[in-house]
């Protein structure tokens, strides 16, 4: 798939919805850019903390290859947990 995009007068250029879409893309995805000889690659970053996305209101643990979900769900329980716990230790 590939498209022609414009860069407003900032720089800036929107990623055509089904090509966001396609790659599950959505605001606050980081993406890698690089110059490669006279050309510009743009990547998606592979995810560290964002491995839960919601779907049809469930969340739901996406990974790669090598991808530890179990260990990825209990830092996450754990994160929460002290999150909400939080409060209660201020002094």
């Amino acid at each position: 798939m590939t498209a022609t995009v414009i860069l407003d007068k900032t720089g800036r250029f929107v990623i055509p919805k089904s090509m966001r879409e396609q790659l599950q893309l959505r605001a606050g995805s980081k993406l890698r850019l690089a110059v490669i000889d006279d050309r510009i690659e743009l990547s998606e970053e592979l995810p560290e903390a964002e491995i839960v996305r919601k779907k049809d209101g469930l969340r739901v643990v996406v990974g790669w290859e090598g991808f530890d979900a179990a260990k990825a769900v209990r830092e996450m329980r754990e994160e929460q947990v002290a999150r909400l716990e939080e409060p209660f230790h201020k002094s």
